[in-house]
């Protein structure tokens, strides 16, 4: 087996796509490394200088005989696999995957304290692109000596469910990410406060449009506001007059005659027949927003 920082799924293109070992850099979990320096490595004013050490190899040696020995012992089908996301820009390369029990398998040799928040991190993205509601953790603790001699005693499998709020913080996360990512290509010599601060700046400035926007809309809403009155009166007028229609140079005004409208009751159908109205009640996916409120003057 080729060595991590050699295997073709996790270094091609890499540039181009947020992988599961870049998911626990974006949301801050990784000690080793940051978001600011994670990005200057996407847009390549920096090159990764790491070529993997001892507990890589070590992983790389141990992640098959792992991977072979679970499939032997629970008759599971695991195999490497890789997803991609295009839209997202995000590759996922499993430990492993078996189709016909829709499971992902994330395989960690380790050493006394265990990371579980980052390989938590990583199966969580990994989960959510394939699809997944649960997959398996398989941790193997290292020996000191670095034996590479299988011994089924080191390892612990933990079951890991899949977390819908979390893979969308993680997905909001990586989106942020590379909006910092086009900022730091458009700005390569800017600080790393600034690139964290990018996304505040970019909210300043949409805000302080949006605030223009509101004040205008208030006028506006003012003017309805006569307007509906002055159509009131003119239809009151026409009325009196017995006056169907009329016409200035621009517009034609045509008096409509009252009418009936018939409507259910929803609030006294759900409070007397509540069984029969949630069986005609209807879900819709509302899209988030923002709820904006001019200020009131001093």
């Amino acid at each position: 087996m080729l060595p991590v920082n050699q295997d073709k799924n996790v270094t091609e293109n890499r540039e181009i796509y947020v992988g599961g070992s870049d998911v626990p850099t974006i949301l801050g979990l990784n000690k080793y490394k940051t978001q600011f320096e994670l990005a200057q490595e996407k847009v390549g004013i920096v090159k990764s200088e790491f070529k993997g050490n001892e507990y890589t190899h070590f992983g790389n040696v141990m992640e098959p005989q792992i991977r072979d020995y679970i499939n032997l012992v629970n008759e599971t089908d695991f195999k490497p696999d890789t997803k991609t996301d295009k839209n997202r820009y995000v590759r996922s390369n499993t430990d492993g995957y078996d189709f016909e029990n829709n499971m992902i398998l994330e395989i960690k040799t380790h050493g006394a304290n265990p990371t579980l928040k980052v390989y938590e991190a990583q199966m969580q993205l990994y989960m959510a692109q394939y699809g997944c509601e649960y997959g398996w953790l398989a941790l193997y603790n290292r020996p000191d000596n670095f034996d590479t001699e299988f011994d089924s005693s080191r390892l612990k499998i933990e079951v890991v469910e899949r977390d819908d709020e979390y893979v969308n913080q993680i997905y909001e996360a990586i989106e942020t990410f590379w909006i910092r990512c086009e900022f730091l290509r458009d700005n390569p010599k800017a600080t790393e406060q600034e690139f964290y601060n990018f996304g505040q700046n970019e909210v300043q400035v949409i805000a302080n449009q949006v605030s223009k926007l509101e004040i205008q809309l208030a006028g506006f809403k003012e003017i309805e506001k006569q307007y509906k009155e002055a159509k009131q009166k003119l239809h009151d007028a026409m009325e009196e007059y017995d006056i169907k229609k009329f016409e200035t140079d621009h517009i034609v005004i045509t008096r409509v005659l009252p009418t009936e409208r018939k409507s259910i009751d929803s609030t006294r159908l759900k409070k007397e027949l509540p069984d029969i109205a949630s069986r005609y009640e209807r879900v819709s996916k509302v899209s988030g927003s923002v709820r904006i409120k001019l200020k009131e003057a001093n």
